[in-house]
This record gives structure tokens, C-alpha cells and sequence, in this order.
């Protein structure tokens, strides 16, 4: 009985050897071409960009200067503010692009058949018009001269104001106009989260007494977490990227009150008397700055697990 036992044994270990070994192969085969994707578009060029960002570079000629780059950029005041700009643009549309869209999102939860219909599409138009676009229409609202804002203030009355010549009043066009684009999406967003939530719950704090607002604050908001922190991330990584607005509503003016890194980026790039070496720089920082900013994001609010 026992020489069976270890005869089979042995027959079970050599049937299952060519298996792993196979699974093994079948593993490296899959993870290979991915690999040699990312090293060819992402850290192959991640390393050419930390090392051209170290010396003055123009295409031709390169010669190393160390972290003579970084220096330069960092005593920039248009450099400098342009990062300032964009911790205005966080402090500012953040709070109304998750705040708004949460709220409007519970009036659709509560509409019925053609008007929940009705309203979710029109939500989601803004979203499929691109920013080129979407500046121009905005343009065409808060011009000084024919612009209908303007007009319907002169109709009332009041004295035209030229809206994209100050800074505060520019920073703000662009921030309404970032959110028109993306309040559909984010109200999509939080409309999903909602109608992820048991309705049990809600109904086991209505036998408890709860009132709406309770329910709210104990109930949603908690379980609202995950597209909280999601909304958040989307919209920190997306005005980090802001440039087509601010290019084409104001091209970074009045007096740089309305840059942003990657605008001063690209017109540091266009600029033939400006270093690549000294771009690239300016880059990676920018890159830093992104990962470090949605790095604390998730640090200070944790994702929790489903509930599922």
C-alpha cells in the first residue's frame, strides 16, 4: 500500500512539473510585451528627460550643467507664479466641482422616466465638447465689446467690464468655464456612487428616526468616499494639466495672473532661444509636483474597501 502511495506520488509530481513550467512561460509571455511597451514610451523617455533636463541641450549640441536648470527655473517669478496659479485654480473649483455635482446629482437620483432621461443627457453634452471649443463659446459670453454678458449688463443698465483684462475676474472665467466642461461627467460620477448605496440602509435609518440630513451626513457621505477621493484625483491631475484654456482665453495674461505650468512649458518650448535642457527641467518638475499632490490626496483620504 505504501509503495503505491509513493508511486503515485512520484507520478502526480511528474505530471505536474511540464504544467507549472508552462503556466510559468504562459506568465512571462504576457507580462513581456507590456514591459517592452512601458520601457520604450515611458521609462526610456523618463530617463533621456532626467538626464537632457541636467544640461543645455538644443538638439545639437549638449553640454552638462548639472542642476543649473533646475536653479534657473525655480528663481523664475513666472515659473513660480504659475504654480501659484494652479493652487488658486485647486482652492477654488475643486470644493465647487465635487459639491455642486453631488448635490445635483441627488435632485436627478429622485426624477422618473423622460425628465431623469432628459437631464442626464443634457449633463453629459458639455463633456463631449472639447476645450477648444469651449473657450471660443465662453469668449463669446464675457467679450468686452459684443459679448452677451456684457450686453445684458449694458441692457440693465450697468457699465461693461472687461472681464479677461483682470486678473481675478480672468482666473474666474477660466474656472467656470473648466467647470461647464467637466460638470456632467463629475454629476455622472456621483450619481453612480449614489445609486451604489443600499437602499436597506436608508430605510433601517428611516425606522430609527433619521431625517434627511442625518441620512446624509451618516449615511452618504460615508459611503460616498471612493467617488469623493476619485472626483478629487480627476480634478487635481486635471487642473495640472490645464493649458487650452487659459492659451486660447487669455494666453496666460493679464500679467500672468491666469498661467500655468504647462502653458509657461509650452511657450518656454516654442521659444528657440530658451534651452530644451531648461524645458525639460521645467518638466520634470511639474511631474514631481503632480505625483507628490496626488500622493497626499491619497494619504489624507484613504480609500475604503466595497461594500460589496
Amino acid at each position: 500500500m505504501l509503495r503505491q502511495t509513493a508511486g503515485s506520488t512520484k507520478r502526480a509530481k511528474r505530471v505536474r512539473r511540464p504544467t507549472a513550467k508552462m503556466d510559468y512561460i504562459t506568465a512571462y509571455c504576457m507580462i513581456i510585451p507590456p514591459l517592452i511597451v512601458l520601457g520604450i514610451f515611458v521609462f526610456w523617455p523618463l530617463y533621456e528627460s532626467l538626464s537632457k533636463s541636467l544640461t543645455d541641450w538644443n538638439f545639437y549640441n549638449t553640454t552638462f550643467v548639472g542642476l543649473k536648470n533646475y536653479q534657473v527655473a525655480l528663481r523664475n517669478p513666472i515659473f513660480r507664479r504659475s504654480f501659484g496659479n494652479i493652487v488658486k485654480y485647486v482652492l477654488i473649483s475643486l470644493p465647487i466641482g465635487i459639491i455642486l455635482p453631488f448635490l445635483f446629482a441627488h435632485c436627478v437620483r429622485h426624477m422618473r422616466g423622460l425628465y431623469a432621461d432628459m437631464s442626464k443627457t443634457a449633463l453629459y453634452i458639455p463633456s463631449i465638447i472639447s476645450g477648444v471649443i469651449a473657450s471660443v463659446i465662453f469668449l463669446f459670453i464675457f467679450d468686452f465689446q459684443g459679448g452677451l454678458l456684457n450686453n445684458a449688463i449694458r441692457t440693465l443698465g450697468g457699465t461693461k467690464y472687461n472681464f479677461m483684462a483682470h486678473g481675478t475676474s480672468a482666473l474666474l472665467c477660466i474656472i467656470f468655464t473648466s467647470f461647464w466642461s467637466g460638470f456632467g461627467h463629475s454629476t455622472l460620477y456621483m450619481l453612480a456612487g449614489l445609486n451604489n448605496i443600499p437602499d436597506t440602509y436608508y430605510e433601517a435609518a428611516a425606522l430609527d428616526g433619521c431625517g434627511g440630513f442625518r441620512r446624509m451626513i451618516y449615511i452618504t457621505i460615508p459611503c460616498m468616499r471612493n467617488i469623493f477621493l476619485l472626483s478629487l484625483v480627476n480634478g487635481i491631475r486635471g487642473t495640472l494639466m490645464m493649458m487650452e484654456l487659459p492659451l486660447l482665453m487669455t494666453n496666460g495674461g493679464p500679467n500672468n495672473a491666469t498661467i500655468t505650468p504647462v502653458l509657461y512649458i509650452y511657450k518656454m518650448f516654442s521659444d528657440s532661444a530658451v534651452s530644451m535642457g531648461y524645458v525639460l527641467a521645467c518638466s520634470v518638475m511639474m511631474m514631481v509636483f503632480s505625483v507628490a499632490f496626488t500622493a497626499v490626496s491619497f494619504f489624507l483620504i484613504k480609500p475604503d474597501k466595497s461594500m460589496e
